[in-house]
Formats: structure tokens, sequence, C-alpha cells
């Protein structure tokens, strides 16, 4: 029992080490990631007149194909008065003569429109031009009729394809306005969501800082189970070897003096039963012996000489003495090897303990440089220039409140300008509705066959409205096309200027030409070295790429200065290497029980003879030799009287029970010391070896303790040290890469440009630019228009003065030829 409760000590002290120690998991530190905000959707580009836009932005790439003009908007910028001058001049009207040419023409159809009306209608009045209610008529009549028809109808679906556009882009333009109030918004509170993200990502980083410093508290709380359990680990493995093979030493020994006791318990009784057994036999032997005396006896001389051959063959008074061997076993039992490997194995286990005390100061002082440690790294929010977002942030604000303001005023302006739109579109309508019924009254009251002058009123009305759009475009075309040419004007050169080259972003490389926005220099306001580009920091921003490398933030903070490791561990470093761990000297075996053990390996158990043992156990427990005795004796009896009949009968029914007595009563016990030799010969082969292993181990393992240990016990607070400083390095690690690749990723400041581009371009100039385009449109195929509708309108309406084309062949005869006679 006492064996199996050391035994079990040991396998549970064993455990708490491997439990204690293990592989450092600095390398395992489990940081947070970074929480990414949710941004509200950008507005879309597809603003439902794409393909308009798009004849839009043809068209002027053609009336505009020259480059941007950075370097007279650069001279311009600085120096106004540089416009005016004859170079600049000169480059303004080469760079404008697209738009000039187009104003030419635009002007010229403001100025000769109402001039060839009012010539026109003179001419008219005067019976010229198509006035006089006249029509010749002729076979071509028909198929000019035809013709001018389909013509007109062409035309008309054109002009109506473009009035519909006017319509389609005069609302887009409303609800450009009315929506960018609420995208505007969006996109600034986009924005702000961004920038106040910085400082929360930069306040996570540095809130991460907490779970290293937990970790190296927690690991200095258990600086006992973890320092002294890595110890006791490494001195544990050639030590707990030697210990198991001392208690298994102990427990052979134990085993072997336990058979011994056995063998030695049933060598005695076999003795004893062997002396009175013999005894009975020499009592049995003398009555025969008087019995065969008596003088009535006949014969009884020969069976006399043969009764000292009367015997017991059965003889274990050969049985070797174990006392020699039993006294080795004691004083190996004396010696106590459960005692010894209990109280190795205490001062073993008492190791984390011992190490938790003697670190206690140590760990004391690291506790307070943690705290420095901590406020080290808090710096580095306060080293980074985050008071400037707060001041981008009110200055969004300040946006936010001038669009709240502004734009409702806008909003309700745009009404009017969406009535007005309304009613220029309504005009081009007029003329396409004059158009459209002149197509189907013409001729649905016209009769091929009947005189021009009596023509139906269904036909004249048709022929009516032909000229009544005839006369709306001379009455408002030049109008139309006077707003047109502004706004062509107006809304080209600011998809030209403005947002073409924001889309390509030339503009944003314009800005960034030394001189353009006086007194700006990003790089300045940042305080950084590196030349900062408003045009890379949004193509950077464009990619997603965190702020820190597209600001080259690396010349404004020190990262790699405020997460030197180094800097912060050093006084760490030295507190531990000032401490020093004393174990308590441990000796598996003294002397006396060292020599003991070999004492008895060499010759304690030797002297065993198992050789006459076996000799013993194995004899023959028969006694034939007295059975055929007692069959001679009855033979003898037979020839005797009556009285020495009875007694030689009786003594040779003693002599058979006695026989029979000795294999009944010796057997069993030699069978128990059959099995008691058996193990006990395999056991007192086996110790030496066992003895002479387990030697050999404690002698390996005092010499570990001997010479190792305080190597042992420095190279494990090293590594227990480099453990702490990896929570530290793998945090500065995480941090370093957060910062500079993860925090403030900026697409959503990219996003916030395009988005206020889509707005003010794609929204409001596109469909700016849709409607005067549609409206131009329109106003160019009026002309073709009037021209049409001025020849067709006399095919339909009712002619004062008759014509008649009678389509009759003249007949002739032929002459033929006669006979002469």
């Amino acid at each position: 029992m006492a064996m199996k409760t050391t035994l079990l000590f040991v396998l549970l002290g064993c455990c708490g080490v491997w439990a204690a120690s293990g592989a450092c998991s600095s390398r395992s530190l489990e940081l947070n990631n970074l929480n990414q905000s949710h941004y509200k959707p950008d507005p879309s580009r597809d603003t439902g007149i794409t393909v308009l836009s798009d004849m839009v932005h043809s068209f002027l790439g053609m009336v505009q194909p020259n480059p941007f003009p950075t370097e007279l908007l650069t001279e311009a910028i600085k120096d106004v008065s540089t416009i005016i001058q004859e170079d600049s001049l000169r480059m303004v009207l080469k760079y404008e003569a697209g738009f000039l040419v187009c104003a030419a023409i635009g002007i010229l159809f403001i100025l000769l429109m109402p001039l060839i009306g009012f010539f026109f209608c003179c001419c008219r009045c005067c019976g010229n031009c198509g006035g006089r209610m006249y029509q010749k008529q002729s076979k071509k009549t028909s198929c000019k009729r035809r013709g001018l028809y389909w013509s007109l109808m062409l035309i008309t679906i054109v002009i109506l394809a473009g009035n519909i556009c006017m319509f389609i882009s005069n609302d887009k333009f409303t609800k450009a306005i009315n929506n960018s109030t609420e995208l505007l918004n969006d996109t600034l509170d986009n924005m702000k969501t961004f920038l106040s993200e910085i400082p929360q990502q930069i306040n996570a980083v540095v809130k991460e800082s907490s779970k290293p410093l937990d970790e190296v508290s927690r690991s200095l709380n258990d600086i006992g189970p973890l320092l002294g359990g890595e110890i006791l680990q490494a001195l544990g493995g050639p030590m707990y070897s030697a210990l198991d093979s001392l208690l298994l030493v102990s427990q052979e020994v134990t085993s072997i003096g336990e058979e011994l006791m056995s063998v030695n318990s049933t060598t005695e009784p076999l003795k004893q039963k062997q002396q009175e057994i013999v005894t009975n036999l020499t009592a049995i032997r003398n009555r025969i012996k008087q019995t065969l005396k008596n003088p009535n006896c006949s014969g009884c001389d020969l069976a006399a000489g043969s009764l000292d051959k009367l015997t017991v063959h059965v003889d274990f008074s050969g049985m070797p003495d174990l006392s020699s061997p039993m006294d080795a076993i004691s004083k190996v039992k004396d010696a106590n090897l459960s005692a010894i490997v209990n109280e190795a194995n205490k001062t073993l286990n008492s190791i984390p303990e011992r190490v938790s005390n003697e670190t206690r100061g140590v760990v004391a002082d690291v506790k307070k440089q943690l705290k420095g440690i901590e406020e080290q790294i808090g710096q580095i929010a306060q080293n980074i220039p985050l008071d400037q977002l707060t001041e981008v942030t009110n200055q969004l604000d300040t946006v936010m409140g001038d669009l709240h303001t502004y734009l409702p005023g806008v909003s309700q302006t745009d009404k009017y300008r969406w009535i007005a739109g309304l009613i220029l579109s309504c005009l081009v309508l007029l003329v396409v509705v004059c158009n459209s019924l002149g197509l189907l009254l013409g001729p649905a009251g016209l009769r091929p066959s009947a005189d021009p002058t009596e023509r139906s009123c269904t036909a004249d009305c048709g022929g009516v409205f032909f000229m009544a759009g005839v006369g709306f475009s001379f009455l408002y075309s030049w109008l139309l096309m006077l707003l047109v040419l502004l706004m062509f004007l107006l809304g080209g050169n600011v998809y030209t200027l403005v947002c073409k080259p924001w889309s390509n972003q030339q503009l944003l490389k314009f800005i960034d030409t030394p001189g353009v926005i006086m007194g700006f220099n990003l790089s300045h306001m940042l305080g950084v070295n590196t030349h900062l580009e408003i045009s890379q920091i949004y193509s950077d921003c464009k990619n997603n790429d965190p702020i820190w490398s597209t600001l080259h933030l690396e010349d404004l903070v020190n990262l790699d200065e405020l997460l030197n490791i180094s800097k912060y561990t050093g006084d760490i470093q030295a507190a531990f290497d000032k401490t020093s761990i004393q174990l308590p000297e441990i000796n598996l075996l003294n002397n006396d029980s060292l020599s003991l053990l070999q004492d008895f390996s060499s010759s304690g158990i030797h002297g065993i003879n198992f050789t006459a043992i076996e000799q013993q156990v194995n004899q023959n427990l028969t006694s034939p030799d007295i059975d055929t005795f007692a069959d001679g004796l009855d033979q003898l009896a037979k020839k005797q009287n009556q009285a020495i009949k009875g007694e030689l009968m009786a003594e040779a029914a003693d002599l058979r029970n006695l026989s029979r007595r000795i294999p009944g009563e010796l057997q069993p016990q030699v069978e128990t010391l059959k099995n008691s030799v058996e193990p006990l010969k395999v056991s007192t082969a086996q110790i030496p070896i066992t003895i002479n292993a387990t030697l050999a181990k404690v002698e390996e393992a005092q010499k570990v303790l001997n010479t190792n240990t305080s190597e042992i016990i420095k190279k494990e607070s090293q590594e227990f040290l480099n453990c702490q400083i990896g929570y530290f390095e793998t945090y500065a690690d995480w941090a370093k890469q957060t910062i500079t690749q993860k925090v403030a990723r900026c697409k959503p400041a990219a996003n916030a440009i395009d988005a206020v581009e889509i707005i003010a371009c794609v929204y409001i100039v596109d469909s700016l630019n849709a409607f005067w385009f549609s409206m131009g449109w329109c106003l160019m195929f009026l002309l073709p228009s009037i021209i049409l509708s001025v020849k067709l309108a006399k095919f339909y309406r009712r002619m004062k003065y008759m014509d008649v084309y009678e389509d009759s062949i003249p007949m002739f005869s032929i002459p033929r030829a006669a006979m002469k006679s």
C-alpha cells in the first residue's frame, strides 16, 4: 500500500509539472481586428440619360479637342491681367475656337431667323414665296407630295425625339437639384464617419496593448508554476526516471523478501513433518521388532534381518539456510527507499513555490515598469496629429450647415427654372404638334383627283397647321437659340474645364500646380517633409491605401521609436539578470544507501542454493519399501498363531497408514514451496541488473543536479523572459502593421470626392448640357422643317386659282402607202 501511494505521488507530481509548464504562447497572442464602419451608399453614375450624355460628350469633344489649358489657367490665376495680353488672348481664342465657331453659328441663327421670317412674311404677302394661292398641276405632283410628306414626317420624328429629351433632361435636372441635398448630406456623413473612425481605430490599437500587459502580469503572478515548472521539467527528466527506478528496486526487494519468507515459512513445517514421520516409523519398527523376537513366531528371523532397511526416504534436512539473504533484504528495506523517493519528490515539487518566493521582489518591480510601458504606448495616439481631424470635422459641419441654409432656396428657385424649361419644351412641342396635325389632317382630307380649288376643309386645315408651325418657328426659334447659346457656353465650358478634367484627374493635377491656390501647401500643413500631391493622394485613396502611406506620416511620427520594444524591456531584462534563484540541495542517495545497494547487488542474494532447494522439492514422496514390507508381514502373519498373527497384521496396517500419510501431508507444502521458489529464482536473477541500472540513473541524475542546475535555471529564466518580451514584440508587430496598413484606409475619402463629382457633373452639368443639346438639336431640324412645311402646305391648302392638267394624247392618222395606177 505504501508503495502504491508513493508511486501515485510521483505521477501526480509529474502531471503537475507538465500542466504548469508549456510552450510559450506569446506568438499566439490573440489581438482583435479593427471594426469597420458602415457607410451610406455612394450615388450612382447611371442617370437614365447616359446615351444622351454620351452624345453630348462626343459633341463637346469635337468642339473642344484641345488638352486642358494648365499653363493658361495658371497664369490667369496668378495674374488676371495677363488674360488681356495679346499672347494670352491668342491662346484663349485658340483654345475656345470650337466654342467660338459654334457661337458664331448660333449668332447667325439668332440674327437671320427673324430677318428671314420677316422677309418671308413680306414676300408671301406680296404673293410670292408660295403666297399666291395657285398650284400648277403636273403628272409629278403626287410623287412630289409623297416625297415631301415622308421627308417632313422623318424630320418631325427627329424633332419629337429631341423634344422628348428636353422634357427628360429638364426633369432630371430638377431631380438632381432636389436630391443633391440628401446626396451631399450622405457624402458629408460618410466623410465625417471616416474622419471619426481614424481616432477610434488608433485608440483601439492602443487599447489592445492591455492584452500583452495583462498576459505579462498574469505570467508574473504565476511565475512559480510557469518558470518553476519549466525548471522542474528540465530537471525532472533524469530525476523522475531515477526516482521511478528506485521505487521499482524497493518494490522488487520487498517482493523478494516476501518470497524468501514464504520459502522459509514452508521449509520448517516440512522438516517438522519429516521428523514426525521418522518418529512414528521408528515406533512401529520397534513394535515389529518385539513381535518378531517372540519365540512363538516361526520363520520371523528372516523378516527381522530386513527390518533395519525399513526407513523413510524423504529428507528435507538438506534445505539451504536463507537467513543470510533475508538479513540482506532486511537491511535494504531498513534503508527505506520509498521515503527517499518521497523526500526527493517533495523537494522537487517545492521548486515552483521557491521560485515564486525568491522572485517576489523582481515581480513587484516589473509590475511597476508595466505601468510605465502602458503610458508610453498611450503616447502613440498623442503623437499622431488627430487634432487636425477635429478641425476638418468642424469645417464639414459648417459646410453641412451652409447646405441646409442655401439648398432649400436653390430647390425653390429650381422650381421656376423647371417651369421655364417646361415652357421651352412646350414651345418646341407646339411646332411638332402643328407638323403632326398637318401630317395627319392633310392626307386624311385630300382627294388626289379633286381640283386644288375644291380641296376639303380637312386637307386645307392640314396645310394651315403646316404654315402655323412655320410661323411659330420663325417667331421664337431665334429666342430659343439665344438660350441654347448661353447654356452651351456655360455648360460646355464647365464640362470641358471642370468635369472632364475632374473625371480623368487632370483637375487634381492642376490644383497640385504651385501657385494655383495661394498659400496652400499640404506638406507644410501636415508637417511632413515629403511633397504631397492631391492627385497622388486621390489615386492612393482610390486604391484604398491606408492614410499612413498616403500622407507619408512616417515623416511626422516615428512609429519605430514609439514601438521600440527594447526601450521598454531593457529594465525588465536588467531586473531579471539581478535575480538569483537558489534551489535546495538534493541528494537522491547518501553514501550508506548507495553502498548498501551496491553490496546487495553484488553479493546480497547470491548465496541462495536454488539447486539444493529444487532437489529437495523434487523428492519422491511415495514409500514403496514400507508397503512391500507391510505385505511381507501379512504373508508372515498367515503362518503364525492367532496372537502373533493379530500383532503382525496390526503392525502391517500401521505401516500402510504411515505410507499414505507421507505424500498426503507433505505434498501440499512441497507444492507451495515450488510456487515460491520459481518467482524467487527469477527475481533474484533480475535484481542485480535492475539495481545496477538504477544506480546508473541515480548517478546521472545526481550529476545533472550538481553540475547543470544553475545553467538550467539561467536558461529557463531567460526563456521565460523572452516569452514575456515576445508578447510585446507580437503586439508591436501587430500595431505597426495595423497602423501602417489597416488604419484609415481612405477609399471613403476618394468616394466622397467622386460623389461630389457625380452630383455636380453627372447629375447637374450633364442634365443641363443634355437640355441645351436637345433644344439645339430641335432648332437645327426646324430649318428643314420650315422648308418642307412651306412646300408641303401648298399640296393640301385650297387654292383660289385653277390649273387643270390634262393627261390626253392627240390622235393623228398614220399615212399609208398607196398603189400607183
